[in-house]
């Protein structure tokens, strides 16, 4: 079985043009781990202009220098990713709904500019499956960035002692956050 594919993929070759070959080769090269720049920092900015994706951008630094905006899909996946980087050493879930979520209700005017009516809306009367719906989606956002980024998502509360946190800040990574957000 393996002589007939090999050997199909051999004919294959043979009857592709330099460019067909050098497209092909680049497409699996762009796809193999190996090869592409690894993620080594995470910066929070003011974005260049204000959009209804806030007034931060998350961007994801890699060893060559360059970086990854990552598309959060929501407005809620955006705040408890922030939340979370500001809190390197992590915190309890339940610590947010202390005086009505004051801390997010805080950050959320920050990032949007706005009443915080929005975000009570969104949690209503189940803070529980806001968080992690928030969550979910705040990880979606940061493997559709970055592919396999465990350390940079936002960890399994079960691994952390109850804790929510993002690995990546709370093994001392290299974490950028505008001082306004401080």
């Amino acid at each position: 079985m393996t002589t007939n594919n090999t050997t199909f993929v051999m004919k294959m070759l043979d009857a592709m043009s330099v460019e067909e070959l050098k497209n092909r080769l680049a497409a699996y090269m762009m796809a193999d781990e190996k090869l592409v720049s690894r993620p080594i920092g995470v910066e929070v900015r003011l974005a260049d202009s204000l959009e209804r994706s806030g007034r931060y951008d998350v961007l994801i630094i890699l060893e060559d220098g360059s970086e990854k905006e990552v598309k959060f899909h929501d407005r809620h996946s955006r705040l408890v990713y922030i939340y979370t980087l500001l809190h390197p050493k992590g915190y309890q879930r339940r610590s947010l709904k202390a005086n009505n979520y004051q801390a997010l209700k805080e950050l959320f005017s920050k990032i949007y500019f706005g009443s915080a009516e929005p975000l009570l809306k969104a949690i209503g009367n189940d803070f529980d499956h806001y968080f992690s719906q928030a969550v979910a989606q705040s990880r979606r956002a940061i493997r559709e960035t970055i592919g396999d980024s465990d350390a940079f998502e936002i960890a399994l509360p079960q691994r952390h002692g109850g804790k929510t946190l993002v690995t990546f800040a709370a093994n001392g990574g290299n974490v950028i956050m505008d001082p306004s957000l401080q």
